[in-house]
């Protein structure tokens, strides 16, 4: 074989390495604009999903904030009818307890007078 015949064969290899190179190149730049289009459909449509999703988590966000504010009515409202009837059962216990001293006070006097005789 000679230097041209050498020459030949390389330029050739080289000539089908560069076809294959170009072929999987084209294959991997479809392959890419294939995918860019998919993405640009999947965007088009999870687009208006994830403005739904903004909005109904803006609307749990007042719900929450709402809820809060609700609770703590609830907490004020429940202190102040415990305080109240704090305040109705001292009024109702506290005269009968002062009964009760009286009714003491009263059999230990009676049991005094009852022994002197």
């Amino acid at each position: 074989m000679g230097i041209n015949a050498s020459i030949t064969i390389i330029a050739i290899v080289s000539i089908f390495s560069l076809v294959i190179l170009a072929a999987v190149a084209g294959v991997v730049i479809r392959t890419f604009l294939r995918l860019e289009r998919v993405l640009a459909r999947a965007e088009q449509e999870v687009g208006p999903l994830l403005f739904d999703l903004k909005l109904a988590i803006g609307e749990l966000q007042k719900i929450i904030r709402g809820g809060g504010r609700q609770l703590q009515h609830a907490e004020a409202t429940l202190r102040y009818i415990d305080r109240e009837l704090r305040d109705t059962v001292d009024t109702l216990t506290v005269p009968i307890q002062e009964l009760g001293l009286w009714v003491r006070a009263v059999r230990a006097g009676w049991r005094y007078f009852a022994r002197r005789r």
